[in-house]
């Protein structure tokens, strides 16, 4: 990816590197981590995928939705409250 951005949309520095980041992609009660390349504010931490990049992404999405997990290894388990924890 070529860092073609020179200022970030979300709070106008300039500081931008592009850079190896793990993004989690949801698709039903499925997810995958994957590692891929973004441009990334180190001001404000906002992440850029360029067309290619984002496309992956959806396409994983598309995959976990329809529960294929063809090619994906398991690594581990997300966990979630059975009910609101009181404060």
């Amino acid at each position: 990816m070529t860092n073609s951005l020179s200022r970030c949309m979300r709070c106008g520095s300039n500081d931008l590197e592009d850079r190896q980041v793990e993004k989690l992609v949801k698709g039903g009660t499925n997810v995958v981590a994957l590692n891929v390349t973004a441009t990334v504010c180190h001001h404000c931490g906002e992440r850029y995928f360029d067309l290619d990049t984002v496309e992956l992404l959806e396409d994983f999405r598309r995959k976990l939705e329809r529960d294929d997990l063809d090619g994906l290894q398991s690594v581990g388990k997300i966990f979630r409250p059975s009910e609101l924890l009181a404060s």
